[in-house]
């Protein structure tokens, strides 16, 4: 992680160590870099069944701002809690997790100034071939091309020069596999990947010729909510331009989460500081407060109640995700009836493992389901 962010994190560790952690992603960058993401919440070390809000920034390297406003949305955090009631009513539902930099390797090389322009992760020959048409390289993957859902579709490239190279497959680099293992571990019940510069709220799908997603109302309702806030406007994706094998898009698909991706406002990817994020700071910081209260609104996620001692397990194929209950308990949870790329849901069910045995979980968003254990 660069100096600046890191120094940055380690602050609001060490100032607030009852609310804040560290989670060490398992996957080092291709050049071997750490990858840290900050888990900030009351009681945050408890395993309990609180819903997620996961924030990313710079999984585009030459997206300077979305770091920086991460960072410092989670700064605010940390030193609000305890002043703000309603940040401090909001750590109490919700689990807050920020990357602030998905792609440390590209993103050094980029606001190190050796190629300002590179959007790619690295390779071994990273920064040292530059385009001189592009002020670009050819080296890396674009990683936001390169998760599950739709990989290898429309708005990615195939060829290793192409700006949108989408990898050799799925989840090949180090970076695409730990947000994977972030997001498959733990119940992320709204997810935001910050990049520049489109000022819009985007939602899937990505392409022309797929269909509104199952939950387009519902999407479109918290993405109006996201634009009162920060002022830009609530879109599709493909509105923007065609993509696929985003981040976003298979997040949703995979858990049923609701994924988002803001493109904050600017002229260029890393234009000033002062107009690239002190300027719309306060705007978007309002949309994050709002995404993170979404996550913690059962309305959009599903919920298992009952009572239960010692650890729960929740599976599906992919997934799993654990708590620990002492007595009644509530888990907030992603549903179980999945989204489809093809615009219908796909009737799913959980498997709950709690106290030496399975009982299937059926349950639909917005709705709540009492089990026995």
């Amino acid at each position: 992680m660069p100096a600046d962010i890191q120094a940055d994190v380690q602050q609001t560790v060490e100032a607030r160590p009852d609310i804040v952690r560290t989670i060490s992603l398992p996957h080092k960058s291709v050049l071997g870099r750490d990858v840290p993401a900050l888990e900030i919440s009351h009681h945050v070390r408890d395993n309990d069944g609180r819903p997620v809000f996961l924030l990313m920034g710079g999984i585009h390297a030459n997206e300077w701002p979305g770091v920086e406003v991460a960072t410092e949305f989670a700064m605010d955090l940390a030193e609000q809690d305890g002043r703000d009631p309603r940040i401090t009513a909001l750590l109490d539902r919700v689990r807050v997790i920020i990357l602030p930099v998905v792609n440390p390797d590209g993103y050094e090389v980029s606001r190190g100034g050796r190629i300002p322009d590179k959007r790619k992760n690295c390779d071994p020959t990273c920064g040292t071939a530059v385009d001189p048409d592009t002020g670009s390289d050819s080296a890396g993957v674009d990683l936001n091309r390169n998760f599950g859902v739709n990989w290898g579709g429309v708005g990615s490239g195939g060829d290793k020069a192409d700006g949108d190279y989408r990898g050799p497959k799925p989840f090949s680099e180090p970076e695409t596999q730990n947000i994977r293992d972030l997001v498959t571990g733990r119940q992320v019940t709204v997810l935001v990947g910050l990049h520049t510069y489109g000022d819009m709220n985007l939602r899937p799908p990505g392409q022309n010729a797929s269909p509104l997603t199952p939950d387009e109302a519902v999407y479109a309702e918290l993405g109006d909510q996201m634009a009162q806030a920060n002022g830009y406007p609530s879109k599709l994706s493909r509105d923007l331009y065609e993509t696929s094998g985003t981040a976003e898009e298979w997040s949703y698909h995979t858990t049923g989460g609701l994924g988002f991706e803001t493109e904050l406002a600017g002229e260029t990817n890393h234009g000033p500081f002062t107009t690239s994020v002190l300027d719309q700071y306060h705007g978007e910081r309002e949309a994050l407060l709002r995404d993170a209260e979404a996550a913690g609104n059962p309305r959009y996620h599903s919920r298992i109640t009952g009572t239960a001692h010692g650890t729960l397990e929740l599976s599906k194929p992919g997934l799993h995700s654990t708590m620990t209950a002492d007595g009644p308990f509530t888990w907030d949870v992603n549903p179980s009836i999945r989204p489809g790329t093809d615009g219908r849901n796909i009737q799913e069910s959980w498997t709950l493992t709690c106290s030496g045995r399975t009982v299937p979980v059926t349950v639909g968003r917005g709705e709540t389901t009492t089990v026995s254990c």
